[in-house]
């Protein structure tokens, strides 16, 4: 027969051992090069919780003390093109991911002028001009993923002239941009007006670059005249207030280098 201070003795020795268990989900992973080689020192981000990681010497990395949701598990390292993949986490489950890390081209510090002195238009060398020169805010990927944008609208979280709200779309309640002055915003992809062949990006983590100009009068003259069509709209004011003969703000989004 066991007496009560045996039992105490007992619990007391099981206890430290609930107490140390973990709490929440965890993801972990590897992170790879092209050829198959792991990537150390290589930041990683869970995404909305905003938690983080880094990869080891054999490229494994643990995020924990994670809720249950869907997560995007955005990695990055110097050198390379960020990946990201999306996951679902159960609560207090675990999930292992595998990432493959591409080298990002060498971009030269230069700057590529057109003779009538506009930056270039549909190559990401106009973003790094406009960059130095220009009167817009420019976000690299970077730049997005420290401020933890996942949605497109949440780029524009604490950009001057620029407010976001929460919206009904298509897709569910969506955080929704408008400019501070007359509301309306156009957008070009890749310097290019969208399109069904060249749509906005669904995500900000899908951006390598944006640069927005929350004035029309700070466009620069080689997008000009896109803040007049009004078929470009990301978003605009409540109807009745859209006119079609006001000019706009511009984002202009890069998701190639090309």
């Amino acid at each position: 027969m066991i007496g009560p201070i045996a039992i105490l003795m007992t619990l007391a020795g099981v206890l430290p051992a609930f107490s140390q268990a973990p709490v929440g989900g965890t993801i972990t992973g590897i992170v790879l090069d092209e050829a198959g080689h792991p990537v150390a020192d290589a930041d990683v981000q869970a995404l909305p919780d905003k938690l983080r990681g880094r990869t080891d010497s054999a490229g494994k990395f643990i995020i924990s003390k994670l809720e249950g949701g869907f997560y995007h598990v955005r990695v990055r390292r110097l050198g390379y093109r960020p990946a990201e993949v999306t996951t679902d986490l159960a609560n207090n489950g675990r999930v292992d991911l595998k990432f493959e890390l591409v080298v990002r081209p060498a971009m030269l510090d230069s700057i590529i002028v057109q003779a009538d002195g506009k930056c270039a238009i549909v190559s990401y060398t106009g973003f790094n001009c406009r960059k130095r020169n220009g009167k817009g805010v420019y976000l690299t990927d970077d730049d997005l993923a420290d401020k933890g944008a996942v949605e497109l609208g949440e780029v524009f979280v604490d950009v001057p002239g620029f407010r976001v709200e929460k919206r009904p779309t298509v897709y569910g309640v969506k955080p929704i941009p408008f400019a501070n002055r007359g509301g309306c915003i156009n957008a070009l992809v890749n310097g290019r007006p969208i399109a069904v062949t060249n749509p906005l990006p669904q995500y900000a983590t899908e951006l390598i670059a944006v640069e927005i100009y929350a004035l029309p009068s700070s466009v620069p003259p080689e997008y000009q005249r896109y803040v007049w069509e009004r078929g470009l709209r990301q978003s605009s004011p409540v109807v009745g207030r859209d006119r079609g003969d006001q000019p706009c703000s511009l984002a202009v989004y890069w998701t190639s280098f090309r």
